[in-house]
């Protein structure tokens, strides 16, 4: 299956590594039900907190523009009451490989991944909230 990236992504982003998106994910989202904008990556939502982590090297430029979900939903709500500005409500979303691409990228050992979306993947549809904070 041959996925189209945003222009805006830099050469190879996502990363080698990354494999087709196929599972059940939890993302953090603000509206119920989710919107575009619930699915817009930290490069899009706040530009200089991704320069910000770009420069100081907590962050690559190809991380920014990917989407945060977790496999684990209690991971999710753990990480929505500790960032409460992020979002109050957890999505359930279940990709598969035409969603894009997905990547492991854990802090602490948590079930933290990195989502690169494909172009003409809608995120909303199927995106359904399962957890009101």
């Amino acid at each position: 299956m041959l996925l189209r990236w945003p222009p805006d992504f830099p050469e190879d982003c996502p990363p080698q590594e990354a494999y087709p998106a196929n599972g059940v994910y939890y993302r953090i989202v603000k509206n119920d039900p989710p919107e575009p904008g619930d699915f817009a990556s930290l490069y899009r939502q706040n530009r200089q907190l991704a320069d910000d982590r770009i420069q100081s090297g907590r962050a690559t430029q190809c991380q920014t523009m990917g989407l945060s979900v977790f496999a684990d939903g209690n991971e999710a709500v753990r990480r929505a009451i500790r960032f409460h500005l992020i979002g109050n409500k957890i999505a359930r979303l279940t990709l598969g490989p035409a969603a894009g691409k997905i990547l492991p990228t854990p802090t602490n050992g948590d079930s933290h991944h990195t989502w690169w979306q494909a172009v003409a993947y809608d995120p909303t549809d199927g995106a359904t909230v399962v957890i009101n904070l």
